[in-house]
């Protein structure tokens, strides 16, 4: 399975609204969201990566930082929808960063909850995270208070109802493509396809979406510990079929 091919530019703006960014300046596009003072930064880096940094010179558990849009994608019949980001980070003590990168409503403090506790509990949205104790990927649908979750540990089907599991995705290290690709079936069911570098790493058949809300993209680190954790951002974009 491949991720939503999008149109050649020509016709993108016209068949799908979202956006691609490069972070090569400082945009209106996002709304930083930091506890402690941490904050995101524009790096002096070729081709431009934005560097999200959980804390201050104080430095403390659960101290956190999120970058997010505006709340401008929706889960839709007839609209399938694709978001990417480009990332790395290195963890400042073995497995203690909690990080978060997708589509996700009312963004707010604690969206990744204190010691290693996973998105928030009720959400619109679809995610791939990491939490402190970890070292491995997780991908999440969501619909109001109802979860899918899959730890890509490698022992977990890639596809609800298979047998057949996926290589271990571990996270942190080096750069790593996230894709969320969300494909509606009808008014209240769709499939989400998560890949990793181009590889399918998990699928959410029949998804469903009864609870659907505005959501924003949203990525963010959050300390597991008293070391200061940090997400870089080389690229990241959405776009969604216009209804």
């Amino acid at each position: 399975m491949k991720a939503l091919e999008l149109p050649p530019a020509a016709d993108l703006g016209r068949l799908y609204h979202g956006f691609y960014e490069d972070f090569q300046y400082e945009s209106g596009r996002w709304t930083t969201i930091a506890s402690d003072a941490g904050g995101s930064n524009i790096l002096d880096q070729v081709g431009g990566v934005m560097e999200l940094d959980a804390s201050d010179a104080t430095v403390a558990d659960n101290d956190e930082v999120y970058i997010h849009t505006a709340e401008v994608f929706l889960f839709a019949s007839g609209a399938p929808l694709i978001a990417e980001a480009y990332i790395k980070f290195i963890e400042a003590n073995t497995d203690d960063a909690n990080i978060l990168f997708g589509l996700m409503d009312g963004i707010a403090a604690n969206h990744l909850l204190d010691n290693g506790g996973g998105p928030a509990a009720s959400y619109a949205g679809a995610v791939f995270f990491k939490v402190d104790g970890s070292t491995y990927w997780q991908a999440e649908s969501s619909d109001g208070a109802t979860q899918k979750t899959t730890l890509l540990d490698g022992t977990q089907p890639v596809m609800q109802g298979s047998n057949a599991t996926g290589e271990a995705q571990t996270a942190g290290g080096a750069w790593q493509r996230l894709t969320i690709d969300w494909r509606p079936k009808s008014s209240s069911r769709a499939d989400v396809a998560y890949f990793i570098d181009g590889v399918l790493v998990a699928k959410h058949v029949d998804f469903t979406y009864a609870n659907a809300t505005e959501m924003a993209v949203v990525a963010g680190v959050k300390n597991g510990g008293a070391n200061e954790e940090k997400l870089d951002l080389d690229y990241v974009f959405a776009y969604q079929k216009r209804a």
